[in-house]
C-alpha cells in the first residue's frame, strides 16, 4: 500500500487544470485505490487514466467523478500485469483544493523488480508546472529469499515467491513473502519415505515421535515395542 501525499493546490490562485500520475516501478503491479472528498472541491471532477507496460496508449477507465465524494477503484491484476501510469485529471480546481489529502493505492509485488526494490512515486502538473509529489522514489527493500547452498530458484507463478530446486532440478519446497514474518519457507513433503516408516508431520520432538510409536504398536497388539529415532531430512535426500 502507497499514499499519495502534498498534491493539492497551494500555488495561491485557481488553476485551470491540475493531474496526479503515480508512476510505479517494476515489480509493483497496480491492484485498486481509494480516493476521498477532497478539501474545497466543490464543482470539482476528475477522469481516471491508466496505461499497461507495453502501450503508449492512455486508456480511460471512467470520467467526471465527483471530487466531493469518497471513491474507490480497481483494475483487472492477476498478479503480473504492471500498470506503468496511473492517472488523476481534475478540471479547474480553487484555491486550497485537496490541502492535507491523501490518496492510497495498493499493489501486489511481482518477482521481477530490479535488485529486490519496489519502487513508487508520482508527480503533481499544477497548470503548466510540473512537480515530484511528497517522498518521491522511496524504495522499499524486499531482501531475497535464502536458498539452501548451491540449489536454484525459479518463481513459483503465484507471483508471491519462488520454488527452491536442489541440484538435480528437483523441487525442494517454497519461498513465500508475507509481510508480517519476510521470507518463509514451506519444505515439501517426502515422497521417498518406505511404507511402514513413521510419516513426516512435522513434530521433531523425540518425546512425541516416541509417543506417537508407542500409540501404533499398542493399537496393532504388538508384543515387544520398537523405537525408531526420527531423522532430521536433508534437502534434496531421503529421510
Amino acid at each position: 500500500m502507497w499514499t499519495l501525499q502534498n498534491f493539492g493546490n497551494h500555488t495561491g490562485a485557481p488553476l485551470s487544470s491540475m493531474s496526479i500520475v503515480d508512476m510505479p516501478g517494476v515489480g509493483l503491479n497496480f491492484v485498486s485505490g481509494s480516493l476521498p472528498a477532497f478539501n474545497n472541491s466543490a464543482g470539482v471532477t476528475y477522469d481516471i487514466r491508466y496505461r499497461v507496460a507495453g502501450s503508449s496508449a492512455w486508456r480511460t477507465y471512467t470520467t467526471g467523478v465527483n471530487a466531493s465524494a469518497p471513491f474507490t477503484f480497481s483494475l483487472p491484476q492477476n498478479g503480473s500485469i504492471h500498470y506503468t501510469e496511473i492517472r488523476f485529471d481534475f478540471g479547474p480546481v480553487p484555491v486550497n483544493f485537496a490541502q492535507g489529502n491523501t490518496i492510497t493505492l495498493n499493489f501486489v509485488a511481482g518477482n521481477n523488480a530490479p535488485n529486490n526494490m519496489l519502487v513508487n512515486h508520482f508527480i503533481v502538473m499544477r497548470g503548466g508546472n510540473e512537480t515530484p509529489g511528497q517522498s518521491p522514489y522511496t524504495p522499499i527493500v524486499v531482501p531475497p529469499p535464502t536458498p539452501g547452498s548451491g540449489n536454484n530458484l525459479i518463481p513459483n507463478g503465484n507471483g508471491n515467491g519462488y520454488i527452491e530446486l536442489d541440484d538435480n532440478d528437483v523441487p525442494l519446497g517454497e519461498w513465500i513473502w508475507r509481510d508480517s514474518n519476510g521470507w518463509v519457507f514451506i519444505e515439501l513433503p517426502d515422497t521417498n519415505i518406505p511404507l511402514g516408516f513413521l510419516p513426516q508431520t512435522g513434530i521433531m520432538d523425540h518425546a512425541l515421535w516416541l509417543a506417537a510409536a508407542l500409540f501404533i504398536a499398542m493399537s496393532a497388539s504388538l508384543g515387544t515395542l520398537s523405537y525408531m529415532k526420527a531423522k532430521k531430512r536433508k534437502r534434496g535426500g531421503n529421510a
